[in-house]
């Protein structure tokens, strides 16, 4: 993670490693309960209990409860961006620029990167939905909590700024104008396939909609590419 994306820890700091421990135990016993409750289910007494501690070191690292969970948003944020969305945006930047040096001398070949591009972008949401749902619902849960939290909109501006700026720059990638305009609705579309795929057991995922949902948006963008 860049300078320019980092997110700041609000409770208080470990002084030593096994207290660090400590407090990194307690954060992620706080999103498993994200995950499991959702954010509402964040107390001191069940994420003590969830991370076998005593009430009182809950309450020693976060005399707030919304600090706790800031926090919490804050560690899926850091754990999100290194291990699931920078890898998948890397992944996929390296696709576009295997093969946009055909596009250069081939205009004819859009259509075929655009179906390629979106089956990859439509196999990754499938390996993100059984390999990684607890991401997805934790980033859902956060989403609609920043809404209600003052003091989670910093650190979800951050996250949310982050992937936008990676679409942004697979946009700019494949020529398209006004690129982040089209990385907004590129984002919007993606988080409408997620919320509907994480209402239905994984098997039930409907991934010949959701590539026919991004290869149209892709395809509304063939206007403006050069």
């Amino acid at each position: 993670m860049t300078e320019e994306s980092a997110i700041n820890y609000r409770g208080r700091k470990a002084a030593r490693a096994r207290s660090e421990q400590r407090r990194r135990a307690i954060l992620e016993a706080a999103l498993r309960i994200v995950v499991s409750e959702g954010v509402r289910g964040v107390r001191h007494r069940a994420v003590a209990k969830e991370a076998g501690v005593p009430v009182s070191a809950t309450n020693y690292y976060f005399d707030d409860i919304s600090d706790l969970i800031a926090d919490t948003f804050t560690l899926f944020a850091e754990s999100a961006m290194n291990d699931v969305v920078d890898p998948i945006y890397q992944h996929i930047g390296d696709f576009v620029h295997q093969h946009k040096s055909a596009l250069d001398t081939d205009p004819q070949m859009l259509d075929q990167l655009l179906e390629r591009l979106t089956a990859l972008i439509t196999s990754l949401l499938q390996m993100e939905l059984r390999d990684k749902r607890d991401h997805m619902l934790a980033e859902q849960a956060f989403m609609h909590e920043c809404l209600r939290d003052p003091r989670l909109r910093e650190v979800a501006r951050t996250y949310f700024d982050h992937l936008l700026d990676e679409l942004v720059q697979l946009c700019r990638l494949i020529g398209v104008q006004e690129p982040e305009i089209a990385g907004e609705i590129l984002m919007g579309t993606v988080f409408r396939i997620e919320q509907e795929a994480l209402m239905v057991p994984v098997e039930q995922f409907d991934m010949q909609k959701a590539h026919k949902m991004l290869k149209r948006q892709l395809q509304s963008l063939i206007p403006a590419v050069r």
